[in-house]
């Protein structure tokens, strides 16, 4: 190839590998030697030679909300792009499978890693981003690039639009508090309320990680009676608290205002569709991919987190 375009080796390697400068003359000659001659790089020697992998591993908690096909399906759309091979990992919130996971991907050499980590303690993940790029999603790990969304302030927003329709007594049936975006998401229950001078923790339930018991809790709730709305924090609390509305005889939006959070398709083909919060999901993929392929491509770490915002999707559940 050299020869044909008439550079040295030095020359052909630097266009290929877009580590040195080249002038667009000798960079033009290159790239018609590889087009005139058809060449294909061999991937794997180049991994070797730069001791890289190409591969890149994701490590999602649960897949069954509907936010996370999107994120992988994002993610790994825009890896392959990249030329990179992606391991995909379900930890099912349990943190010892993280821990296993993790190992596992740097003992395969992966070049990087995206993570959504379990609700616990995160000083496992940051021992594993000493020895590769990682970028974190959906959670705040302190020391770490991450993604997330506005949580609180959305969610102080989807509160304060229950209250000025007219509602006092607002509930709140979440998922645990363990993690900073669902934590953030209480926060924002709170403060709006707060400001108002209505807030009342005894309107709060805390559901399981996957609400599978959030019906129960919203009978509860509910059934203590003069509550006019509920925000939940999860698609998951919200359909605990539809459930137990319908068993209760509480029409959703006459006798309850509802608020829910991500936007399942569920949402929008019952009685009253639901009132929701929806997150970019895919901006929140794309973003969390540039900042590690950036990472690949030589980047110090920024520790920086990156906010993408999410919306008000306001339907009929809300009263409105």
């Amino acid at each position: 190839m050299a020869r044909r375009a008439g550079v040295s080796t030095a020359t052909v390697s630097a266009v290929i590998n877009k580590n040195k400068f080249v002038s667009s003359e000798l960079q033009r000659r290159v790239l018609v030697a590889i087009r005139d001659l058809d060449y294909r790089p061999n991937l794997i020697a180049r991994s070797l030679k730069r001791q890289e992998t190409r591969t890149i591993g994701m490590v999602y908690t649960n897949v069954t909300s509907p936010i996370w096909p999107v994120l992988v399906r994002t993610t790994q759309a825009i890896a392959q792009d990249a030329g990179l091979d992606v391991l995909l990992v379900v930890t099912d919130e349990d943190v010892e499978m993280e821990k296993t996971s993790l190992h596992s991907l740097i003992s395969k050499r992966v070049d990087g890693i995206i993570i959504t980590p379990a609700l616990s303690d995160f000083e496992h993940i940051r021992k594993a981003a000493q020895n590769v790029a990682l970028v974190v999603l959906e959670r705040t790990v302190e020391g770490l690039e991450c993604v997330v969304t506005n949580n609180e302030e959305i969610s102080y927003q989807a509160v304060t639009h229950l209250i000025d329709d007219g509602h006092q007594r607002v509930g709140l049936v979440t998922i645990p508090l363990l993690g900073s975006n669902t934590s953030d998401r209480v926060r924002g229950y709170e403060r709006a309320l707060q400001q108002q001078g209505i807030y009342d923790p005894s309107l709060i339930r805390v559901a399981d990680f996957v609400g599978q018991n959030a019906g129960s809790l919203a009978l509860d709730l509910l059934a203590g009676g003069g509550l006019d709305a509920v925000f939940t924090t999860s698609q998951s609390a919200a359909l605990g608290v539809v459930h137990a509305a319908n068993q209760l005889g509480r029409r959703i939006p006459t006798d309850l205002a509802l608020f829910g959070y991500d936007d399942a398709p569920w949402m929008e083909v019952v009685t009253s569709p639901l009132s929701t919060v929806r997150q970019p999901v895919e901006e929140m993929g794309t973003k969390a991919m540039a900042l590690l392929l950036e990472r690949l491509e030589g980047r110090a770490v920024t520790n920086t987190v990156h906010t993408v915002d999410s919306t008000l999707l306001i339907r009929h559940s809300c009263g409105c």
